[in-house]
C-alpha cells in the first residue's frame, strides 16, 4: 500500500510510495527497524568473548614462557683471551657447529680461570654435547675437549683424548701438556717430570712444524716453556 505524497522524514525532499527515490528512507507510518533476534545473537556474542579470551592467554603464556625459559643456544658474552667481547649476547644457533664448540670452550676455560667454577661446571655439559656433534675430532679439538673433562675433574676423560692425539702425532706439544695436566692432578711426579723432559725435547722440531693449534694455542704453549725452563733451572 503506498502512502500519500508527503515530504521524507530522512532527507525532507518531496517523496511518495513506500520509499524515498532520494535517499531510500522508508516512507511507510509507522515503519519501525527490524527487530533483533536476541536467542540467536547471543551465542555468537559468547563465542566472539572466548575466542578473544583464548588469544590473549595464549599470547600471555607464550610472552612468560619465553622470559622464564631462556633460550639455551645464547648466552651473555664474556672476555676471553684473543676473543674480543661484544656488548650483545652470543646466539650459537647462528653459528658452525665448531665455531659454537669452540666458543663454548672459551666459556668454560674462561670461567675456570676467573675461578668461577660454578659457570664453568654449567657450561662443561653443553660444550661436551657440541663437540660430540662434530663429524670428527682434529687434534686442537681433542685438546679442547681434554681440558673440559679436566675442569670438570673427569681425568679418565681426558686421558682418552690424550691417547687419541698421541696416535695421530706422537710427539705433539698439547699432548704432553696434558700428560703434564693429569700428572699434576694424580700427584704422579714421575709422570710429570716425564711429560716435561719429552716436551722440551720435542719443542723445537714441533713448533717448526707450524701446525694451526699451535698457532691457536701459542701463548699457552709459551707459557708453559717458560714455566717448565724456569722450574728446571731451579733444580740445577
Amino acid at each position: 500500500m503506498n502512502t500519500k505524497s508527503a515530504h521524507c522524514p530522512a532527507c525532507g525532499k518531496p517523496a511518495s510510495g513506500q520509499f524515498c527515490s532520494h535517499c531510500g528512507a522508508s516512507l511507510a507510518a509507522g515503519a519501525a527497524a527490524k527487530p533483533v533476534n536476541a536467542p540467536a545473537i547471543v551465542p555468537w556474542i559468547s563465542l566472539g568473548t572466548a575466542v578473544v579470551a583464548l588469544v590473549v592467554a595464549l599470547v600471555a603464556f607464550f610472552d612468560g614462557g619465553s622470559q622464564s625459559t631462556p633460550n639455551p643456544f645464547v648466552f651473555p658474552e664474556t672476555p676471553t683471551a684473543g676473543i674480543p667481547a661484544s656488548p650483545q649476547s652470543i646466539d650459537l644457533s647462528s653459528m658452525t657447529p665448531r665455531e659454537a664448540a669452540d666458543r663454548l670452550f672459551n666459556r668454560v676455560m674462561a670461567a675456570s680461570e676467573r675461578g668461577d667454577t660454578a659457570e664453568a661446571l654449567k657450561f662443561v655439559p653443553m660444550a661436551l654435547q657440541a663437540y660430540e656433534q662434530l663429524e670428527t675430532l682434529d687434534n686442537d679439538a681433542r685438546y679442547h675437549v681434554a681440558l673440559i673433562h679436566l675442569t670438570s675433574g673427569d681425568i679418565n676423560g681426558a686421558r682418552v683424548q690424550l691417547v687419541a692425539l698421541r696416535q695421530a702425532v706422537p710427539n705433539h706439544l698439547l699432548g704432553f701438556m696434558l700428560e703434564h695436566d693429569i700428572a699434576e692432578r694424580n700427584k704422579d711426579k714421575a709422570s710429570d717430570a716425564r711429560a716435561i723432559k719429552s716436551f722440551l725435547a720435542a719443542y723445537d722440531k714441533e713448533i717448526a712444524t707450524g701446525r694451526s693449534e699451535y698457532q691457536d694455542h701459542r701463548g699457552q704453549i709459551e707459557r708453559f716453556h717458560a714455566s717448565v725452563q724456569a722450574k728446571l733451572a731451579g733444580k740445577n
